[in-house]
């Protein structure tokens, strides 16, 4: 019997950089992190990134993205909206999820309709109704969450093509992991720690002179 790779391919389009989220605008606060000298080569911007992953945003993030299987959708959304720490965050995670909702909306016309809706939400939504793998639809979207910092990094430290390859070979353990984490996780598991990250998507706001709107 063929396995139907129907799914897999759906989700290589979903999480793919040229998927029309407009992700590429947004830098999670990264910005001012870069320009005040907090991320300033390769070791820095990886510890920056697995502190997203392991106890900040991003892993709160996952663990909705992997309720969405279990959960209720509207339920989720709520506390996702709730959990963005600044004004910013909040812009980001909207933005990027209604963005993701027009475009996938050719493929899962069934995803939340929610006016505003969290991008971990929206984009877990859609998988589970198109029956894509928990595993590895969350494995996905958290590598798309590095990548999409990473490139952030090359631009701005600025890191060459090569250094930030390098960086996300070596987060692709911390990805597994954090990816395994929040697959057997309750919601009881939300919180984060990553305060220097939260302060810095809230100086985005007001810095003078920035490419990215987060």
């Amino acid at each position: 019997m063929t396995t139907d790779q129907r799914p897999l391919l759906l989700l290589f389009t979903w999480m793919s950089p040229a998927f029309p989220t407009g992700a590429f605008a947004y830098s999670h606060g990264l910005e001012w992190a870069i320009d005040c000298g907090t991320v300033r080569d390769a070791a820095t911007l990886s510890q920056w990134i697995e502190d997203l992953l392991t106890r900040g945003s991003a892993w709160n993030d996952a663990v909705l993205f992997s309720r969405c299987w279990q959960d209720d959708p509207g339920m989720l959304n709520a506390l996702a909206l709730a959990l963005a720490t600044s004004r910013e965050r909040h812009l980001e995670t909207t933005q990027l999820g209604r963005a993701f909702r027009i475009a996938a909306s050719v493929f899962a016309p069934a995803i939340l309709q929610d006016e505003e809706i969290a991008y971990p939400v929206a984009a877990g939504t859609a998988c589970a109704s198109m029956g894509i793998g928990l595993e590895d639809a969350l494995l996905a979207w958290l590598n798309g969450f590095a990548a999409s910092l990473t490139s952030v990094a090359v631009r701005l430290v600025p890191l060459g093509q090569t250094a930030g390859l390098e960086v996300l070979r070596d987060l692709a353990p911390i990805l597994t992991a954090t990816a395994a984490r929040a697959v057997a996780a309750s919601l009881d598991d939300l919180g984060a720690i990553t305060i220097a990250a939260d302060i810095a998507a809230m100086q985005h706001e007001t810095q003078p002179s920035r490419v990215f709107r987060t």
